[in-house]
């Protein structure tokens, strides 16, 4: 079936919402972005972002979603690896292309008050950290690994910001932020 002129594909309101949201939550904080502004600025009236969310905090979690479901799957390759060398490879290498792909959508999970607040009551981070502990990291962790995990996740959205890194192309930047995950994690790979 193919669309007629000037018909949206199904979900193109939505999506489009996602885009001005995230824009403005990153340019203003989401605590300083009102449905109305995200409706002034998608030129439509606030009930049309009611028509697709109930509340504020619904939408935050409509346009972070994407990242939950995206770090579940790393997860879940991740720990498929039956050495734990291979799991740390496999999360830093997913964790790199998550970051690289959705800078913007992460820097506003993990930067933004409002979002860490809404966190703590709708959604269960601690649960996923003890997922990576449990599954990537694996029993009995020595003392450096899960803080050099930490080190490397918590600093992985700044380079993207800040030069030289964030003027290069994003395959660039994949390898060289795979590459300091590998170095801080001390992951060692075959043949290297």
């Amino acid at each position: 079936m193919t669309q007629s002129a000037g018909v949206r594909p199904r979900g193109a309101g939505r999506a489009q919402l996602h885009e001005t949201a995230l824009r403005l939550f990153a340019r203003d904080g989401v605590e300083g972005t009102s449905l109305q502004a995200i409706a002034d600025e998608m030129g439509v009236t606030k009930a049309a972002v009611y028509y697709h969310y109930r509340s504020k905090d619904e939408l935050v979690l409509g346009v972070l979603a994407p990242l939950f479901a995206e770090l579940d799957a790393i997860l879940d390759r991740a720990a498929a690896h039956r050495s734990r060398p291979a799991r740390l490879d496999e999360f830093v290498v997913g964790m790199v292309g998550l970051i690289v792909d959705n800078h913007a959508r992460f820097a506003v999970l993990v930067g933004d008050p409002y979002v860490s607040r809404l966190m703590a009551s709708h959604h269960d981070l601690s649960g996923w950290w003890l997922r990576i502990v449990d599954e990537i990291i694996g029993p009995q962790p020595d003392a450096i690994t899960p803080t050099a995990l930490i080190v490397f996740l918590t600093g992985m959205t700044a380079p993207l910001t800040k030069s030289p890194v964030a003027g290069l192309d994003p395959e660039t930047q994949r390898a060289q932020l795979i590459e300091c995950g590998r170095r801080i994690l001390q992951i060692r790979r075959r043949g290297t």
